[in-house]
């Protein structure tokens, strides 16, 4: 009928009114799309996993193709995310694993598993049945253990913390050492957990190795700013440690030696599928193989690991583990040795110890809930067995014992609420029961008198509480995570509670660029007092007390980040921290004696780091390898150290740069090499030097600890100090080569040696300096006074064999 003629369109919209379905018309064609504001959504969720021994990944990417939306799994493999009922499939990846396309079935809410196969292309990862691909983004590193052995190690021993300070702004206090110092940071400011349980001391041999065996670590995650809010405790770092779970489909093991220690991992199922159990130990061969030989003259010393974990499925909903650690070292020298002349004998042995009991549970696709109860305890002794010379033909005997010992006892939840694709929120809390007995020495004689001075004993309760959510915005180009961290200490005598707001805020530009920033305020409440020159086990943690604040610091920081296919990372990161209320000690007094009066050792104050840090990493590829170069300053202030002024702090290192590179060659070989360079300590000199030649006698003819039995031969010296910290030691640096050989990749009894050399150019580099004049029983055997440096690695070669089954 004229008049009444309608465009097609307007039909279809007509005919289509209140249907949910519109027309659009795109280059001459005719389209039928739902509305968007009639489109359903439905959370799928589920675990993934590995296919050959149905271990969790961790960090795995879930995402749908078609409206662009992802997740990650988190630390025990799970995710949850809302795709929409038109969803035909999502994408499950991990760098070192192959993706797939998982067709969805009709919209559900059941749990879907997923199980993933490692890459082909990878052949260490088929030999070793590990990743070795990094996770790294401005502030976090996430280390899987495969990647521990791509680069040569001293003696041939992995090591996850050493391998971590290969990425900038994380070094060492000494040559070699596994001691991790994180921005300018100090030692006790970094948070260790292995499965979820706070460890007080990492260190194995004075720090030359840390007490993570590769052998049963799963992955390494080092938060160095952003943290999430669900940490708190510590300033610097947090180093979260998981050990593998237990191949669930059929048993493997493995056994390795070297000429300095053995280890050997067990794991299989103890019901296919549904439970598992792991066992690893480690020892040390130095006492049996070189103790009646090389090292007789030195002393003893031997270490052990082991651990032990079980995984047991209750249903597709619930999971149980149950895990343990053990850590043992022992050291005696004797005063006879002739290596280096001692007045006393030195007993150390110092232990690690603890448990947990996880509990994870699926509450429904949108909720998942982790309850762990965990047990620590951290134990040293040390006794000494002195020979005092009060004249020529006389001397006293001194027998000295002292004992520090940390225990925990904690429980805590952490709840995971996947609102929408866009939010996130993470919420929990915990209880922490402390027992802290800092130190009990207990010596024969005091002033003439025999007497045992026992420490205090402190009891106290530490809770904590979190809340944190994560928004994605503007079609996820902006993402946000704000979160607060409560934290409170509360004992007899005093009561300290601290609100810790954090936040993150990461902008993706264009090309895969990324800008974040960060700001967190972290509180601590327990405090290490360290000897000024090496790790020792003697080192003291003590908590806050009515006369000792916590300690706190404000971090910033702002991150570049840019990626090219995938292959190619570059991040730039600026950094500064403001600390107050940090504490140090008195180092004139002996730390272990007068243990109940430790309190008066110790000194507060303030501190600032600041820095830059670069890197440059090549992630796939024959060729792989990272650059790292960070730029940095340490500064400390103490009302009653140094005038009042600030000055360097012993961790200062200006510069620290690291290269690494690994180079498959083909499926049997790859080789590999790292360099490190990090400028000169801080060291404090006397700037004039008197002689004393009444050898500090005072005026009623009383003798203080100066005095020495060779006082009639040899003139003792005073020192005049203008500045702490006032000049540098020479800088570190070593070169270091390795290779790995892998053989029956494809039987099922596999065989990899690995070799290589440490320090290839024989660098002197120093690991203790003293300022001193060495004097001992013979009065014509008198040092001069002079600096002295002892180095204690020049260029070793190592050998390892690892057997695997």
């Amino acid at each position: 009928m004229a008049g009444t003629e309608r465009t097609t369109g307007a039909v279809l919209t007509t005919i289509l009114q209140g249907t949910g379905i519109q027309a659009a018309a795109l280059n001459g064609k005719i389209f039928l799309l739902r509305e968007s504001s009639q489109t359903q959504y439905y959370t799928i969720s589920g675990f993934v996993k590995e296919t050959n021994s149905n271990e969790a990944i961790i960090g795995a990417s879930v995402y749908d193709p078609v409206t662009k939306k992802g997740t990650e799994t988190n630390s025990y493999g799970f995710y949850s995310l809302q795709v929409p009922d038109t969803c035909q499939g999502v994408v499950f990846s991990h760098i070192s694993y192959k993706p797939i396309f998982q067709h969805l079935p009709p919209p559900d809410e059941g749990q879907l598993d997923v199980h993933l196969e490692t890459r082909g292309m990878l052949q260490t990862v088929v030999v070793n049945g590990e990743k070795e691909e990094v996770n790294s983004q401005p502030g976090f590193i996430n280390m899987p253990v495969g990647y521990v052995s791509n680069f040569p190690a001293l003696l041939g021993e992995k090591d996850v913390l050493k391998s971590l300070q290969l990425y900038p702004g994380a070094s060492s206090s000494l040559e070699s050492s596994s001691n991790l110092l994180i921005r300018g940071g100090a030692a006790d400011q970094n948070l260790y957990l292995l499965d979820g349980v706070p460890l007080y001391h990492t260190g194995h041999l004075f720090g030359l190795f840390s007490i993570f065996n590769g052998d049963a670590v799963k992955d390494v995650s080092l938060y160095k700013d952003a943290f999430p809010a669900r940490y708190g405790g510590r300033l610097s770092s947090v180093v979260d440690i998981r050990t593998k779970d237990g191949n669930m489909k059929e048993w493997h093991g493995s056994v390795t030696a070297s000429p300095v220690s053995a280890s050997a991992l067990l794991e299989g199922p103890i019901v296919k599928d549904k439970s598992s159990v792991l066992l690893s130990v480690r020892r040390s061969l130095v006492d049996a193989l070189y103790g009646q030989t090389y090292l007789k003259d030195y002393g003893k010393y031997y270490l052990y690991d082991v651990n032990f974990k079980l995984n047991q499925v209750i249903n597709n909903k619930n999971r149980l583990y149950v895990s343990f650690y053990k850590g043992q070292d022992k050291m005696f020298i004797q005063s006879t040795n002739p290596v280096i002349q001692l007045f006393d004998d030195y007993n150390f042995d110092w232990s690690n110890i603890t448990a947990a009991v996880k509990w994870t549970r699926v509450v429904n696709p949108r909720v998942f809930s982790n309850t762990t109860a965990t047990y620590s305890r951290f134990y040293n002794l040390f006794t000494q067995n002195s020979i005092i010379p009060l004249t020529i033909n006389d001397s006293l005997f001194v027998k000295g014992k002292g004992v520090s010992r940390i225990r925990d006892i904690a429980v805590r939840n952490e709840t995971e609420y996947n609102v929408s694709n866009r939010q996130h929120i993470s919420l929990g809390g915990g209880y922490t029961y402390h027992n802290f007995a800092p130190t009990a020495y207990h010596t024969n004689i005091s002033a003439g008198e025999a007497a045992v001075r026992k420490a205090p004993i402190y009891y106290m309760s530490e809770v904590t509480a979190y809340a944190e959510d994560e928004l994605s915005l503007f079609n996820d180009k902006l993402i946000v995570r704000p979160g607060l961290h409560f934290g409170a200490l509360i004992q007899s005598s005093s009561f300290y509670a601290s609100a810790q707001p954090r936040i993150m805020v990461r902008w993706q530009l264009p090309q895969s660029q990324f800008l974040q920033l960060s700001f967190a305020k972290m509180t601590q409440f327990v405090h290490q007092l360290t000897t000024p020159v090496i790790n020792l086990p003697t080192d003291l943690w003590v908590p806050s007390t009515d006369n000792i604040k916590p300690e706190h610091a404000f971090s910033y920081s702002l991150s570049y980040q840019r990626q090219w296919s995938h292959d190619w990372r570059f991040n730039v990161n600026l950094y500064y921290k403001q600390l107050k209320d940090i504490v140090t000690t008195n180092t004139v007094l002996n730390i272990f004696d007068n243990s109940d009066l430790w309190e008066k050792k110790v000194i507060a104050g303030n501190g600032y780091n600041y820095g830059s840090e670069i890197l440059l990493e090549k992630t796939q590829g024959k060729l792989t390898g990272v650059f790292s170069y960070t730029l940095s300053w340490a500064w400390r202030q103490f009302d009653r150290l140094n005038g009042g002024k600030m000055f360097p702090y012993k961790e200062d290192r200006r510069h620290n740069l690291s290269l690494a590179v690994k180079y498959r060659i083909n499926e049997k070989w790859n080789l590999s090499a790292s360099w490190k360079f990090a400028s000169g300590a801080p060291f404090t000199l006397p700037t004039q030097i008197f002689p004393d030649f009444d050898w500090a006698r005072n005026i009623q003819g009383y003798l203080d600890e100066r005095y020495s039995p060779f006082s009639t031969f040899q003139v003792n010296y005073l020192p005049y100090i203008a500045r702490l910290n006032n000049y540098r030691l020479n800088s570190v640096h070593h070169l270091d080569l390795g290779a790995n050989l892998f053989l029956g990749s494809k039987r099922r009894f596999k065989h990899v040696i690995s070799g290589g050399i440490y320090n290839i150019y024989n660098r002197s580099n120093p690991f203790i300096v003293s300022f001193d004049q060495f004097s001992y029983f013979a009065y014509d055997n008198v040092y001069p006074l002079q600096l002295y440096q002892y180095s204690l690695f020049r260029t070793l070669p190592y050998l390892s064999y690892t057997f695997k089954f």
